[in-house]
């Protein structure tokens, strides 16, 4: 039987580390490789159980790059608590804890690596994730003595064990770390259609037309002012109308980031705006950790497709009028406990900032390509200083920085006409 998990990507998230511990339960006993370490049940309070795991992670760190990268980007894991057929679990200690014990036998310029926890079947697993060797890495040897090993000892992984290395391998890390750091990169990057082009964004003048209305609307003394109910009895409502104006202005504040939600939400699904681009790879090996950046104007302002596209958005509840009862249901603390699942990282995480975009990309392979998500550009005024925005892309295992430009231009003007007072639909 073999490990039945997807390797042709880094395993990270919770998620997929459960996956990974599932994997190994439902195993063979020899599926074990260089990669990949499992021990039914340890003490991780024990000083000689912190070697043993430092003894492992050099060991992962001690592989070749270019056959580690094959399986799981060149990540390797040890798990503790489970094995094929077994789910034992183990005592969980403070990982901070867990640092300060293997950091002696590990040295301060040892291995990278992190631990996490997953649960599995009500029991707790250990897994530390080792980062991928790389060319030009030192060779990683044991800090400090234990048992029978030396300070100084060198270990490598075998089929499953971690041994000390032969004179053969620590040869081939010697050749490993006095390599070049990296080697010439010449990926690129091609926009869909160029030049971009960008509507002048004409929405604000109807959402601020909207919260006026529903200012003037909730503000007005039959809703704003305290009164007796029906049957001349007084009002369950605690509230004053300071308070009630408080709510107001939260509301008014609520509302309009629903409206810039739906103006966006608009602006996207038209395409107005809209930059895709494609990076390429046209070199015979495959590029880790590549960072794309995009810069521009200030003035320019970007969004995430993905945010707006597909999303329902809530309008939010107005304040009951003043002198009636709040249903607790629709209380601020329930609606603040609501909260978006979880997604999990991704492969390729992007973030944005004020006139910056930045892609972060686990991995593009050798002789590839790789479609980034959609972008979408916003401006209110145009000058000719806006006309261009520049990428730079680097990665970790090559050298270089290749650059480029795309050009925009300022085309038509998206605006929004209402439906119902409540919807926006775009105009370019």
């Amino acid at each position: 039987m073999t490990l039945n998990i997807s390797t042709d990507r880094p395993l990270r998230s919770p998620r997929q580390l459960l996956e990974l511990v599932t994997a190994i339960r439902d195993a063979g006993e020899h599926d074990e490789n260089d990669w990949i370490e499992w021990k039914s049940s340890y003490d991780l309070t024990k000083k000689e159980v912190k070697a043993t795991l430092a003894r492992h992670i050099i060991g992962m760190a001690n592989r070749m790059p270019e056959k580690s990268a094959a399986i799981c980007h060149g990540y390797g894991y040890i798990t503790v608590g489970v094995e094929p057929g077994n789910v034992e679990g183990v005592a969980s200690i403070d990982l901070a804890d867990l640092d300060s014990g293997l950091q002696p036998y590990l040295g301060h310029q040892g291995p990278e690596w992190s631990a996490s926890y997953v649960s599995l079947t009500g029991c707790t697993i250990l897994v530390i994730t080792v980062e991928p060797p790389k060319v030009g890495d030192p060779i990683h040897t044991l800090n400090r003595e234990f048992a029978n090993y030396v300070a100084g000892m060198i270990f490598v992984r075998r089929s499953g064990r971690t041994v000390q290395a032969n004179p053969g391998e620590v040869l081939s890390l010697t050749r490993r770390a006095t390599q070049p750091t990296s080697t010439p990169q010449s990926m690129s990057i091609t926009p869909d259609v160029e030049p971009v082009e960008i509507p002048l964004w004409k929405f604000d003048e109807y959402i601020d037309q909207q919260c006026a209305q529903r200012k003037e609307k909730l503000l007005h003394p039959q809703n704003a002012t305290r009164r007796s109910n029906s049957l001349g009895m007084a009002s369950l409502d605690s509230r004053n109308e300071s308070d009630y104006r408080k709510e107001v202005v939260q509301h008014l504040g609520d509302y309009r980031e629903f409206l810039v939600n739906l103006a966006r939400q608009s602006y996207v699904r038209a395409e107005a705006g809209q930059l895709q681009l494609t990076i390429s790879n046209p070199d015979q090996i495959s590029h880790q950790g590549v960072r794309v950046e995009l810069h521009f104007s200030e003035r320019l302002k970007a969004i995430l497709a993905d945010d707006y596209s597909e999303e329902k958005f809530t309008q939010p509840r107005p304040p009951e009028p003043l002198g009636t009862r709040v249903s607790a249901f629709y209380s601020s603390s329930i609606i603040n406990a609501i909260r978006p699942p979880y997604r999990g990282p991704s492969e390729m995480e992007t973030s944005i900032d004020s006139g910056a975009v930045v892609f972060n990309i686990a991995s593009v392979r050798a002789e590839g390509q790789m479609k980034l998500p959609k972008i979408h550009f916003v401006t209110d005024s145009w000058s000719d200083d806006i006309g261009a925005i520049t990428w730079a892309i680097t990665a970790l295992n090559s050298g270089g920085r290749a650059k480029g430009s795309i050009q925009l231009r300022q085309v038509g003007v998206a605006t929004v006409a209402s439906r119902g007072g409540e919807q926006c639909e775009g105009d370019s």
